[in-house]
């Protein structure tokens, strides 16, 4: 990781530009000097940015707003919906300054030759990924024509999505893996090493994922969506060796769980988490509880046994004074439960944080097959996600078997097996929450807790309702507020209950826990 740290400094001191004139640039240029970039330096640096700033940009928002942890800081904001521009607004301008000019730097450079034709195609596949993130969080964000230095218009997040599902199309089917093919190549393509095949299966994957967003406001389009994804070259993840994540480094700030949880004790597991490990299957405790969470006592990670708790327990989320002894009474990341993509095992090459799960895609094939989109059956793809899940984190066959066995079958109307197969998908998803995030906002399910002591009187969320989105960043509106939606373009109409496009679901149970507008 040393080196990636010595490539990003080094991207630092590149200033791209275009000369006013050939003849001018040509004599302003030493003839020893670098005009153009290798598109590994770029793309490494893109890949890493999903966990930049990663406790302002997901763990303050995301994280809590998925109900994975609990904050345990007295008088932080966002977990009662409050917006802190130093925090999450950095998101914005990491994507629009840093990452989308990498991309556009690969594009510029290299997009004309045809030997750089999967290496495009990469790229625009992993774009795809995090202009989903952004719109998702958003909703209507400058898109097209993005990245230029000019004030761009905003645009919906329909025509966003549109143009992403076009482009994961064109780019997995361009992919030829000819041997003249120029590759990122293992050290740089921190994801699969260069490796065309499984881009081919993330980029089919990811389209499932979007196509699934679709679910509850463009049911056509979700359908043919679906279908071409599980139907793209070399189809979709098969195994947990297909599953995207990012490498971190084990020494600093990128082994981001243990600096958040241990060493600055920011946040404890959600009591909605902890509720759902013990009220799904009827062999009770979740079998990956004891891998994913500990107690911390006296600075070291112990069993419940040994810290004298009967279940792993979580902390209610929405807190305004939180409770003196939270650090000590509710639990947290296992440092040492064995599951490396949190924290490791002292080893910096088994450190990763997740982009998407094998697990995940077995779930939407899940639903898909449930809505009668692809083939399949519903109920044997939902055991198989779970089971996936359990084998990646590393739960023993014979616990594997006992949960699942206990698991409720898919029955009943699609609303219930729904509710069921997202709940599932939501543990199994664990610590993704920008995605368990899209999912309960897009179903409503799981079940999830309003804040505490209630949504902060300096938030723009309506008291009783939940948090939908994050609203534009300070320099959003300072620089471009003329281009952004007519109703969000003032500070105060700008509002963070304002619900995605996608987001159609209701936000209101009937008396049977269900909801009214998911199928």
């Amino acid at each position: 990781m040393k080196k990636y740290n010595l490539i990003l400094f080094v991207l630092g001191l590149i200033v791209l530009s275009s000369s006013c004139s050939d003849d001018f640039g040509d004599m302003n240029t030493p003839s020893d000097s670098v005009t153009e970039v290798e598109p590994k330096f770029f793309f490494n640096a893109m890949q890493q940015q999903v966990v930049a700033n990663y406790q302002r940009n997901v763990n303050l928002y995301p994280d809590l707003y998925s109900q994975y942890w609990a904050n345990t800081v007295s008088g932080f904001g966002s977990p009662r919906y409050e917006y802190v521009d130093g925090w999450i607004g950095n998101q914005w301008n990491e994507h629009y300054t840093t990452n989308l000019r990498r991309a556009l730097a690969i594009q510029d450079m290299y997009g004309e030759d045809p030997n750089y034709v999967d290496a495009i195609a990469i790229k625009d596949i992993w774009m795809c990924y995090m202009w989903s993130r952004m719109t998702d969080t958003y909703g209507d964000i400058p898109y097209f024509g993005a990245g230029t230095g000019e004030k761009t218009a905003y645009n919906t997040q329909a025509e966003i999505y549109d143009d992403l599902l076009k482009r994961l199309d064109i780019s997995v089917n361009a992919i030829t893996g000819g041997e003249e093919q120029y590759v990122y190549g293992d050290g740089y393509d921190l994801i699969y090493a260069g490796d065309v095949v499984k881009w081919q299966k993330f980029g089919n994957s990811l389209r499932l994922r979007l196509a699934m967003r679709l679910s509850n406001v463009d049911v056509a389009r979700a359908q043919t969506e679906a279908a071409a994804a599980v139907n793209g070259p070399n189809g979709l993840m098969t195994s947990n060796d297909d599953v995207t994540k990012v490498p971190l480094w084990s020494e600093g700030w990128f082994d981001y769980l243990n600096q958040m949880a241990w060493n600055w004790n920011n946040i404890r597991m959600s009591k909605t988490f902890s509720n759902y490990l013990y009220n799904q299957s009827s062999v009770g405790e979740d079998p990956r509880a004891s891998i994913w969470f500990a107690y911390q006592v006296d600075g070291e990670p112990k069993t419940k046994e040994e810290a004298g708790f009967d279940i792993y327990d979580g902390i209610e989320n929405g807190y305004n004074l939180v409770p003196t002894d939270a650090d000590e009474n509710f639990a947290t990341i296992n440092l040492k439960g064995g599951y490396v993509d949190f924290v490791g095992d002292g080893d910096q090459a088994q450190m990763y944080v997740p982009v998407m799960f094998y697990s995940e895609v077995l779930f939407l094939q899940a639903e898909a097959a449930m809505r009668g989109w692809i083939s399949g059956d519903a109920n044997a793809l939902y055991k198989q996600a779970v089971e996936a899940s359990m084998e990646y984190v590393g739960v023993d066959a014979t616990a594997t078997s006992a949960y699942v066995d206990g698991l409720p079958n898919l029955s009943g109307t699609n609303e219930s097996s729904l509710k069921q197969l997202i709940t599932q998908k939501w543990l199994a998803n664990f610590p993704n929450g920008v995605e368990a995030w899209a999912d309960f906002r897009r179903t409503d399910y799981p079940d999830i807790t309003l804040p505490k002591d209630g949504v902060s009187g300096s938030a723009s969320v309506a008291s009783g309702t939940w948090v939908k989105r994050v609203r534009y960043p300070n320099s959003a509106h300072l620089n471009n507020e003329a281009n952004m939606p007519s109703s969000q373009n003032t500070t105060e109409t700008d509002r963070m209950d304002i619900k995605v496009w996608w987001d159609t679901a209701d936000t209101k149970t009937k008396a049977n826990g269900l909801m009214n507008s998911n199928l």
